[in-house]
């Protein structure tokens, strides 16, 4: 089903940041015109460009709440589609995605073109709509991942020249390196109530399986649109066992890891240490343990390409 069949789209916002790695904001512009004028009613297009220290959120709330948007297009990396995206948690707007960072995460895993002509032309081709579910920190919503330990260090420790020269195969990289020279920490996790308490490196909530690399999933039954998180805990005992548990995750096996801890939460998940670590959300840093996440279902509505009923909403883009 189309957005178009699904409901009438009278106002358009773009925001576009034009400091994302793949942005070119002229040709994107360009492009997000063309398509919105082969629709077959008519439509304002309105541009934001993102400010520096700006509350994005609280600009597209405003805009769809007070100016009437029912359509937002986020043309940027994870970070500006999660800030995006926060502005729109609890209302009917819809969510369109141009993705122009280095990972792309939620694009892939609705399967929305990493191409700009593709992307836009979800605008006027067919599509549908998927609702996606968010993880509730505080006030802020994310909508990937929530990851404690080692892939927060990765995040912070990827230089912005690693990451234009090698693309999403430069977080591989300082992941790999975080892993090896990391000691695991005693923490505690709860689910919906159940607790583990172990030792380990890393802790990760999952509301989607794309890593950000094409072909890297965390399981084929993690889906943006369960109403659950799936949490995985990294345990190894010794550091002779790191290259073979990312040996067995790079290579789809982690699944069948026995260092491996998968629990699923619908409601809450919590996540204690004896000694603060990093905590990332969709890409960015956020703060440090202790962590209290709400399992928020069906968030917000997000654009997609068409499928069948029978298709699922989280499918890895080729």
């Amino acid at each position: 089903m189309s957005l178009a069949q699904e409901s009438k789209i009278s106002r358009v916002l773009a925001v576009v940041n034009a400091h994302s790695g793949n942005a070119d904001s002229t040709r994107v512009v360009e492009t997000l015109r063309a398509r919105l004028a082969e629709r077959a009613e008519e439509c304002i297009l309105e541009i934001h460009e993102t400010l520096k220290d700006e509350d994005l959120a609280t600009t597209i709330r405003r805009a769809v709440t007070r100016d009437g948007f029912d359509l937002i297009v986020a043309a940027g990396g994870d970070g500006t589609v999660s800030e995006v995206a926060n502005g729109l948690v609890g209302t009917e707007s819809v969510l369109a995605i141009i993705p122009l960072g280095t990972t792309n995460v939620l694009a892939r895993e609705l399967g929305v073109p990493l191409d700009l002509d593709g992307a836009c032309n979800l605008l006027s081709g067919a599509n549908s709509t998927a609702r996606v579910d968010a993880m509730k920190v505080d006030s802020s919503y994310y909508f990937t991942q929530i990851g404690v330990g080692i892939d927060a260090l990765m995040i912070n420790d990827t230089t912005e020249v690693d990451k234009r020269r090698m693309g999403p195969l430069a977080y591989v990289r300082t992941w790999l390196k975080n892993l090896i020279s990391s000691k695991p920490r005693r923490i505690t996790v709860t689910a919906d109530g159940l607790s583990v308490q172990t030792r380990t490196l890393q802790v990760l909530l999952a509301n989607c399986g794309t890593l950000g690399v094409s072909g890297l999933r965390w399981g084929q039954d993690v889906r943006v649109d369960d109403g659950r998180v799936d949490v995985c805990i990294f345990q190894p005992r010794t550091p002779l066992e790191y290259p073979r548990i990312a040996w067995n995750f790079l290579c789809g096996s982690h699944r069948s890891e026995p260092r491996l801890t998968y629990l699923h939460a619908s409601k809450s998940v919590t996540v204690q240490a004896d000694e603060p670590l990093p905590v990332q959300g969709d890409g960015e840093i956020l703060s440090q343990t202790p962590l209290t996440v709400e399992v928020v279902p069906n968030a917000i509505r997000v654009l997609a390409p068409a499928r069948s009923a029978a298709d699922p909403v989280a499918s890895p883009t080729p």
